[in-house]
């Protein structure tokens, strides 16, 4: 009976669930946007321009205070390949702060492959949206604002920044109070201030020398640890280097023969400041304090610690720095050259040379100039 019951029961709500299913699809508004979209994606690839107004206009009447249904990015790559440039110039002129905070609490389509179409067939067909936009005969600020956006909009790699930057200067220069300045200055000009402090860490391989100390060329490897101010770099560090003696060691147990294991740490303090300081690259003298440090490995012979030497040194060299970008921003290739003059026997001079190649990364907080 009971089953009898259930039964009769789905059946007589059956046609309400129905129903209600019915009136969602009919009145999503989100579903009506996805479906808009997907079908100017498909004329836009068939090059139907025309359709492509029609249906952009369809999805813009969707749009609410709750609904975006094209991204401003959308937008204007689409009135570019509609020619509606006087249509794109008003939105441009009007974009501003206030418009800005106004998509912060709307809902945005599903993710789809609109946008990635329209940038691809930009950057594919450049010469055609260029050549549309000389044809618009926009006034001299228009035409002077609309190229400079697309120069944007079309970049390909972030080292056109830079350009990116001298020519938004420019135009600021040029049209000053322009309706397009709120829009030049925080979408398309990226300018940083690095603040005066920051630091920095490194790791390095390296190989050292010494006609003094050690018997041929060693390798080992090193740490850092920077302190910056400006342009200035505080570098504290050391290596560790893997060498064999150079001569005889005797101590009170007996005597290190000539070739046997040494450690050599060289501890430095050196401040640097670069003479060519290039988007690319940089040179810096150096120049500081030390501490050279000869050890024996006193595992199975304690006594062999009576050999353990420091020699204190100043530390004269060079920084040749390569500078990284991309995911690697804020950091260097470094290749460094420290010299360390100390006076390791009976008041004669010697120089233990370090050759490093490595790299250091710098956290340095930026500040971004409107």
């Amino acid at each position: 009976m009971k089953r009898i019951l259930l039964f009769f029961a789905l059946f007589v709500t059956f046609p309400s669930f129905a129903q209600i299913g019915e009136e969602i699809m009919q009145s999503s508004k989100r579903t009506k946007i996805a479906e808009g979209r997907n079908y100017l994606l498909e004329k836009f690839i068939e090059r139907d321009y025309d359709k492509v107004k029609e249906i952009k206009d369809y999805l813009l009447n969707l749009e609410d205070d709750d609904y975006v249904a094209l991204t401003p990015y959308e937008l204007w790559h689409v009135l570019a390949w509609t020619k509606e440039f006087d249509a794109l110039t008003e939105n441009l002129r009007h974009f501003d702060s206030a418009y800005f905070e106004s998509f912060k609490n709307k809902i945005f389509p599903e993710k789809d492959m609109l946008l990635r179409k329209l940038y691809m067939k930009g950057c594919e067909d450049e010469h055609l949206i260029r050549f549309n936009l000389q044809e618009a005969q926009l006034q001299p600020e228009d035409d002077a604002a609309v190229s400079l956006i697309f120069d944007w909009l079309l970049q390909k790699s972030d080292d056109e920044q830079e350009g990116l930057n001298e020519k938004s200067t420019r135009f600021l220069k040029d049209y000053p109070n322009s309706d397009y300045e709120w829009f030049v200055r925080h979408f398309v000009r990226e300018v940083y201030v690095e603040k005066n402090w920051g630091w920095g860490m490194g790791l390095d391989i390296c190989t050292a020398f010494s006609s003094e100390i050690i018997r041929k060329p060693s390798a080992g490897f090193g740490i850092s640890f920077d302190i910056l101010y400006k342009k200035w770099d505080l570098c504290l560090g050391y290596d560790i280097v893997l060498g064999k003696t150079k001569e005889d060691k005797y101590f009170s147990g007996g005597v290190v023969y000539q070739g046997k294991g040494l450690l050599v740490m060289p501890f430095y303090a050196t401040l640097s400041y670069p003479l060519g300081d290039g988007h690319r690259c940089s040179i810096s003298p150096v120049a500081g304090i030390g501490t050279v440090l000869e050890t024996y490995s006193n595992t199975y012979n304690p006594e062999l610690s009576q050999l353990d030497k420091g020699h204190f040194s100043y530390v004269f060299g060079a920084c040749f720095d390569i500078k990284t970008y991309g995911s690697f921003e804020g950091g260097v290739i470094r290749i460094r050259y420290n010299c360390n003059l100390m006076d390791p026997h009976n008041g004669n001079h010697a120089f233990f040379h370090v050759v490093s190649v490595g790299g250091t990364g710098f956290l340095r907080k930026r500040d971004r100039v409107f």
